[in-house]
């Protein structure tokens, strides 16, 4: 039996695919600013390796690079527009929801972390009713360490439960950061093979488990094992 009592999920590429909002908004806010709008194959090979925001812009817009104002000040724009436009480009995946529920009611703490704005994630949740299936949101923030730094879960997540061990956490995630990070905090990765993550670099870095599907985790998290073998 898996003694799995925590489910730390990604967001993009796991839980919702969120690529035609991604295209949408980037190219949004570069036409807000003026620049040439970057194409749909260069914004999907930055969002494939699970980087932070400011780093995708700077990948997409030279003019970026260190200039940290433009930069926070694009951020901004974008999330504005994220928030007001994203939504009719969103779609959990597949069985998110039956997934989720599931877990929760199984007694598994579900929580979300992700290097997208926390408001974006919150909204997106609640207008999927997802929200009351998820215990925890720790999204892009200032004062959050951003993936794959394990700091998160050492000093945000691991204090809220002390009786916690590291063996009882499992970390859900389609991109390279999200195996990373999990391998940086000591703790055992699950690769959402159906997401953005680029196969075989995901492959190399031998993520413990291995899911094709969503519906496939409540079988991992209660007996241990997952449908393919890492």
């Amino acid at each position: 039996m898996s003694d799995f009592r925590v489910v730390v999920f990604d967001y993009d590429g796991t839980l919702f695919d969120t690529r035609r909002a991604i295209v949408h908004c980037i190219q949004r806010t570069f036409a807000e600013a003026g620049w040439p709008s970057p194409d749909v194959d260069a914004i999907a090979a930055t969002v494939k390796t699970g980087i932070p925001l400011h780093d995708t812009l700077t990948a997409l817009e030279q003019r970026l690079e260190g200039d940290r104002g433009v930069i926070e000040e694009t951020v901004g724009v974008y999330r504005k527009i994220y928030l007001a436009e994203a939504a009719p480009f969103l779609r959990p995946y597949l069985g998110v929801i039956e997934t989720l529920q599931r877990l929760h009611a199984d007694g598994i703490k579900n929580l979300v972390i992700s290097n997208k704005g926390s408001a974006a994630i919150l909204k997106s949740l609640h207008e999927s009713g997802l929200s009351s299936f998820v215990d925890m949101v720790f999204g892009d923030e200032p004062n959050l360490p951003k993936k794959p730094d394990p700091a998160i879960l050492t000093g945000h997540i691991l204090p809220r439960y002390p009786e916690l061990r590291k063996d009882q956490i499992l970390i859900v995630g389609d991109t390279e950061t999200d195996i990373l990070f999990a391998k940086a905090a000591g703790i055992a990765s699950c690769w959402a093979s159906y997401g953005y993550g680029e196969p075989e670099r995901c492959r190399e870095l031998k993520p413990d488990h291995i899911i094709t599907a969503i519906e496939q985790l409540p079988a991992l998290v209660r007996f241990g094992h997952s449908a393919h073998s890492a």
